[in-house]
This record gives structure tokens, sequence and C-alpha cells, in this order.
């Protein structure tokens, strides 16, 4: 039986998987990025990046040295700047650095409006990546001067193994100078020249599932790949994650609840209305909608602030508190607005947006850990109401949080959904390795199983209630009505 190594590069770290052909999971590993390496907000280093991928590869050693293939998967958009020796030349920079607000509010009216339609996105700094061109030309010169490729994270890593270089479409969505929605997957020429951006420095775009090259560089052979093993393109989080669990047009969405929150669904054709995050999907004819919250990142964020702690534990004790309330100890707790960060589709907060109302001198510590939850399962909530249309199909639901029944039932209840839960914390490595497994030996190995969880008859007043009042909440902290329709999108120029 093959077996077959999918790596995962997320924002805090690397985790990987050996899967045998048959769907099971042989091994799997997970190590952090040192803190120790960072290189301030905005940015990341990419030797920290390293360091967890050889983490992770040393544990999975005894199994890594018999994979037939290693599919690639990163966390996305987080732009790479690389020399021609294919190495960093300074540190990478991440969509919600501060700095690219004033090179997005400059730029992206040069785009016209053809363009701004082509790239299928709302113009933002998450969804107009190629700035980072011009913020590395003006704040980093002598690093600029130096390179030779504009890459994103799954560059990086695919160069790191192969010494060859590419981008596949679901990362180059997030460009803002890709053809998203066009029946052919290229850069916008016209675009890249009103921008002054050289075409020569973006990398060639390639689907996913493409042989990227063969493992054979000096870090391949130090995390232990075998040589000449094929590596695939690969493609960002969240579509690797979406294969694993079959994702088409017409099955069924899906929530993954990590660092960011997702909700992912595919379409047979591109959204126009752009409310949401859109890129390519895996396959020919096939996009997929993201709406996003920093649902995880609020979670450890709000543990910190209410004194449970920095640890994972901390996040547990949080939730084990809020499910102990009484229906009326939960149903008079406060309300936080959990935007702690800036986000993406569909709010499009480009600066945080949080706050906790409604707490009074008899709040008890339970309450506000209720207030905590419900904030992000409400969040989670208003993206699920913008995004997927109402029914009755369950929505698949996996995360990390583990075999503990408790967050699934609470966000049933929230949402008043179905959900079919897969309890695998690893999914986008699955993806990747699954799709290593397709694209080298023609083999689809077999899709997870799920558990359904559905909402409590007994609970759903009170939710809907609590939700209402949420929702007024949410406007008076943001300003906004929810979800409100978005302008179309324009430039100032025809």
């Amino acid at each position: 039986m093959r077996t077959f190594l999918g790596l995962d590069l997320g924002t805090s770290a690397t985790k990987g998987v050996i899967l045998a052909s048959d769907g099971r999971v042989i091994a799997r590993a997970r190590a952090r990025h040192p803190s120790s390496r960072r290189g301030g907000v905005g940015r990341a280093d990419p030797s920290a990046w390293e360091e967890s991928i050889l983490a992770v590869c040393r544990q999975l050693a005894p199994q890594l040295a018999e994979v037939s293939g290693v599919g690639l998967d990163t966390h996305c958009p987080t732009i790479v700047p690389m020399g021609d020796d294919g190495h960093p030349v300074t540190f990478a920079v991440t969509w919600d650095n501060p700095a690219l607000t004033t090179y997005f509010d400059h730029y992206s009216p040069l785009r016209s409006t053809k363009a701004i339609r082509s790239t299928g996105n709302h113009p933002s700094r998450s969804t107009f990546a190629a700035i980072a061109y011009h913020y590395l030309r003006e704040a980093e010169p002598d690093a600029f001067a130096r390179m030779t490729t504009l890459g994103f994270a799954g560059t990086w890593l695919g160069q790191q193994l192969t010494g060859e270089t590419a981008l596949d479409p679901t990362q180059a969505s997030y460009t803002g100078v890709f053809n998203t929605i066009g029946r052919h997957t290229d850069w916008l020429p016209k675009t890249l020249a009103e921008l002054s951006i050289e075409p020569s420095v973006l990398p060639p775009v390639r689907p996913a599932m493409d042989v990227l090259g063969h493992a054979g560089t000096d870090f391949a052979e130090l995390a232990g790949i075998p040589r000449d093993v094929p590596v695939i393109v690969g493609c960002a989080d969240t579509p690797a994650a979406s294969y694993a669990l079959g994702t088409a047009p017409g099955t069924n969405p899906f929530l993954i609840m990590g660092t960011t929150h997702v909700v992912n669904s595919c379409l047979s054709a591109p959204d126009l209305r752009a409310r949401a995050l859109q890129r390519r999907g895996l396959r020919p004819g096939e996009w997929l909608i993201n709406g996003v919250t920093n649902g995880g990142d609020s979670l450890a964020v709000a543990a910190t602030l209410l004194g449970f702690g920095r640890k994972e534990s901390a996040v547990r004790e949080m939730i084990r508190l809020a499910n102990g309330l009484s229906p009326e100890e939960a149903e008079t707790a406060p309300f936080f607005i959990p935007h702690v960060m800036p986000e993406r589709g569909p709010f499009w907060f480009e600066q945080p947006c949080s706050g906790l109302t409604g707490m009074t001198r008899s709040t008890t510590r339970g309450q506000l850990a209720r207030a905590v939850l419900d904030g992000i399962l409400f969040a989670d909530r208003m993206v699920l109401e913008a995004t997927v249309p109402p029914g009755d199909q369950a929505i698949y639901l996996t995360g990390a949080f583990g075999e503990d029944p408790v967050l699934p039932k609470l966000l049933a209840d929230a949402t008043g959904r179905s959900y079919d839960v897969a309890l695998e914390p690893d999914l986008p490595a699955i993806g990747a390795a699954a799709m290593c497994a397709e694209a080298v030996h023609d083999v689809i190995p077999s899709r997870l199983s799920t558990s359904r969880v559905k909402p409590r008859a007994k609970r759903r007043a009170r939710a809907k209630q609590r939700w209402l009042r949420f929702r007024e909440e949410w406007s008076k902290v943001t300003g906004r009505d929810p979800l409100p329709a978005l302008p179309p999108l324009v430039s100032t120029r025809s």
C-alpha cells in the first residue's frame, strides 16, 4: 500500500500526516513555529517555518522514508520575497500588516473597474496582496533589489523542497492582479502595467495538483524526504481541507474552527456579488467562497484578557464554564463582539472592532465565558447567513475541538443548523496528501466519517432571543447593520 506525506504550513504551526492510499492516517505530527523567531507586526520569519517543518518531519521519520509523494498546503495570503537562490531576501509580509493600508489606499484606485471585477473580490488588503511589491520597494529597497520572485508561502515551500517555483490559482486569487472569475487562469497584464509591477517577478500559475518537481534540495534531504519523490504544487489550506471532504458544486458546505473560522462552499460559477472571499477551486469550473472570522484568535485573546490564561487548556476551561451555566444565567450574560483583529469577508473590518457590553457588578466569570462563546459562535452564524442559503442540509464541521462534543453542540444551538462533525484536526494536511495521491498515482483515498449534531429543541427559543439581542449589540459596537449590502465592485476609474 502506498503512503503520502501531507504538509500543512499554518499561521502558528506546521502539521504533517502520513496518509495511506485507503485513507487511513498512519502517523501525524505537529510543531509550533518557534516564538523566538518573529518578524514583527505584519511580518513572518520563514526560518521559523523551516524549524517547525523539520521538527514535524523528524517526528514522522520512521514512516517518511517510504512515502510515494508529497502534498503541500499553506496559510494564505502571506507574501514571501525570494532571491535568485530561492531563499527569502527579507521577512514575509502578512495580509494584515498595518503598513499596507497606505499602499492599498494609493494603488487600489489605479485599477480599472474591469480589473477589479476580474479579481472577483471586494477590494481590501487581504484581496490585494500584490501591494506588498510597492511596500517592499519603499520600505526595504536593498531587499527589493535582490528580489527575483514575489511568491506566497506556498511558492516558498515548494521551492524549498524541489527548487522549482510556482503558485496555484487558490493562492493567486488573493493577489488582486489575477483573473479569478474568467475561464483562463492567468495574471492580468494590463493591471500589472497600471500598477507598475514588473510581471517577471510573479511566479508561473500552475494547477494545484500538477507535479511541481521532485524532492532533491538540501532542505528536502535535511527533512528526510526521499530523493526524487514527486511533490505537487499544492494550494491554500482551506481548499486542501475542502478536497479532503469531497467538496464540489452541489455538495454540503463546511465550517473549519481553527485559528480562523472559515465557512467554505463550492460553486460552479463565480459569485459576482463578492460579499465573501472568492478564489478559484482545485478543478476547472469550480470556485470556492470563503466567509472568515478570527474565531480561534478571539478565543485565545479573550481567555487571556479574562484571566483564564494563555495555554490551550485555558480555552477548554472557558468553554467548560460557559456550558455549565443555567439557562437563566446564560440568558443574562453580557455580549462579546469578537473582532479583535482585522477581518476579511464578509465583514471586511480593516481595523479591529471588538467590545464587551452588558457587564454589571453581578456578572460572574462563567457569564463572561458565555459572552465570549456566544459572540464567536454568533459571528459564525452571521457568516453562514451571508454565504450559505438557508436549507435543511447539514454543514460539515471540523476543527481543533477534538472529541469534546460541547463546542459542536453550542454551535448547533447558536446557529440553528445541523452539523456533520468530522473529528479530524489535521484536515488540510490530509487533503494535501490525498491530492498528491490522486495527482501522482490516480488514487482517491476514502472520505472521512462524520457524526450528526442537531440544535437542541429545548434551547431553540432562548438561543433565538439571544441571537436577536446580539445583532443589536453588534450593530452598536461596529456601527454597521448586520451584513449590509456591499458597494459595487468599482474603482474611481472607468
